[in-house]
């Protein structure tokens, strides 16, 4: 059995953050006051109740798994969490979620529901929403702690960052794009904005016709696969954090990221990415917007792999070998 919870790709209200997982968790959130979670003996303590809130909002995120065999694809596990804590089972939960879902045309993020008999509740995130958080993990300020650790694994991180800072300053003396002081990507006047959502939507897209997506290529989609994984890792320690309830044993569980294996991962895909589409030549004059899509997606990259490097693996990322 394969139910959709929402059918056709109907949005779901998802506020934007700065994981897709997050923003995914977020909704599932607003759906657990519907069942009754709270023990019997402590129902009538709002103190209790206002914990038990606590402890949902991060179970509802910890729920929530990357599908890494699926492009833009989630899994959560939440039905199972709240069958153990009230008398309904995990198919019945399921068929609450698909009952009661709720759609908003103006959501940030868009996405197709649906569960198994399993009582997994799948969501795949369309193609514009992903493209959407790009641009919005392109800008998004990075605040965090500084977590030293030397790895092994930068020494290919950091050749993969000075190959985007190469790339990117080779789109500026093409004229290709403007790059700003810290490594954004602006489009140049008369091309038009970079973001890859708006050249889909463009009518003077000369791929309009052939394509859904500016990233269709497996390479890209791999890279951005990465990136949300590697977004998720990030933030899970702030979701651990906002809960203050520390004394929770599934939050004791809660392993760290291999920030080794991430930071490679992503070294290795954008180098794989940058080795199977082309930004310049053809492309660049043909296609100007892919061009410039795939630049900003390599700054994305480059900026990741810089804070990876940095506030994980204790080294400096360089801008050129």
């Amino acid at each position: 059995m394969n139910v959709k919870i929402f059918p056709g790709s109907d949005p779901i209200l998802l506020p934007m953050s700065p994981t897709i997982a997050g923003a995914i968790a977020d909704y599932l959130q607003l759906m657990v006051p519907q069942f009754y979670v709270s023990s019997p003996h402590n129902c009538d303590n709002l103190a209790t109740e206002s914990a038990s809130d606590r402890s949902w909002h991060w179970q509802c995120k910890s729920s929530i798994r990357l599908v890494t065999t699926s492009p833009y694809q989630y899994v959560s596990t939440i039905a199972h969490r709240l069958a153990a804590k009230s008398s309904f089972n995990f198919l019945e939960i399921c068929q609450n979620f698909a009952a009661t879902g709720c759609a908003d045309p103006s959501s940030a993020l868009k996405s197709d529901c649906w569960y198994n008999e399993a009582g997994y509740i799948y969501v795949r995130v369309t193609v514009e929403s992903i493209e959407r958080w790009l641009n919005y993990i392109h800008d998004l300020p990075l605040n965090l702690q500084r977590n030293p650790e030397c790895r092994s694994a930068a020494s290919v991180a950091i050749y993969a960052h000075a190959r985007c800072c190469s790339c990117l300053k080779l789109a500026a003396a093409e004229k290709l794009a403007i790059v700003t002081d810290d490594w954004q990507i602006v489009a140049p006047e008369g091309v038009g904005a970079a973001s890859p959502v708006e050249s889909r939507a463009c009518h003077e897209n000369p791929l309009g016709a052939v394509v859904k997506s500016q990233f269709e290529h497996p390479a890209e989609q791999r890279l951005i696969q990465v990136l949300m994984r590697v977004l998720d890792s990030i933030y899970a320690q702030s979701w651990v954090g906002s809960v203050g309830v520390v004394s929770q044993p599934q939050i004791g569980q809660q392993r760290s990221p291999n920030w080794d294996k991430l930071t490679l991962d992503l070294a290795q895909s954008w180098l794989e990415f940058y080795r199977y589409c082309q930004i310049f030549g053809d492309v660049k004059n043909h296609h100007p917007r892919l061009a410039i899509a795939r630049c900003q997606l390599t700054a994305i990259a480059r900026r990741y792999l810089q804070l990876l490097l940095e506030n994980y693996l204790g080294v400096s990322a360089a801008i050129e070998l």
